[in-house]
């Protein structure tokens, strides 16, 4: 993705290198900033419904920890070097991640409030191209869960959505399936 300011191109900032700034201290580790396709942008401040449906959503997949590790907010590696999303939630394998971020994940979760259209048209390029098989976005304003699956060059090749009434079962999680009223209710 090029960009443009006046009649000179921007120059993309890549992962490595604001690894680089945070390691040096340029940039402090809890800025609330991502990168995304060689810009930092910045992230929103995360409203009381965010933050609750985070944690049920923790709760939800805490209940059987066993062979998946549970990052909230994490960075995370993605094939275009000029991204470094950080999502919500990510479960990926076990492992060590004390000298790298997690590059695979077995579910990636998006508690979307102002950032639908960010979590809905930008990250899930970055997280089909990382071959996360099941990417979900949660749309707080529509009450709704959005599941793309099938990851592939292109994007997601499949994708539902579940509201009121439904379930949402992980594919690579053994886990019991989430009901969509319970993760939305008394809000």
């Amino acid at each position: 993705m090029a960009f443009v300011l006046g009649d000179r191109a921007v120059r993309p900032l890549t992962a490595d290198e604001v690894l680089g700034m945070v390691a040096a201290g340029i940039l402090d580790d809890n800025e609330p900033v991502e990168l995304l396709h060689g810009m930092l942008t910045e992230k929103s401040v995360k409203s009381p419904e965010h933050e609750e449906l985070k944690a049920r959503l923790i709760r939800w997949l805490d209940s059987t920890a066993e062979g998946h590790r549970i990052r909230v907010e994490g960075a995370f590696v993605v094939p275009d070097r000029t991204s470094l999303p950080e999502p919500d939630i990510a479960v990926v394998e076990p492992g060590d991640y004390l000298r790298a971020h997690p590059s695979g994940a077995l579910l990636v979760i998006e508690v979307a409030v102002s950032s639908l259209r960010t979590d809905t048209a930008i990250k899930p390029a970055l997280y089909a191209a990382a071959g996360v098989p099941d990417l979900w976005v949660v749309d707080v304003a529509a009450r709704r869960l959005i599941v793309l699956r099938e990851p592939g060059p292109d994007g997601y090749a499949q994708e539902t959505i579940l509201g009121a009434g439904d379930r949402a079962e992980p594919l690579r999680l053994d886990l019991a399936p989430l009901d969509i009223a319970d993760l939305f209710g008394g809000l």
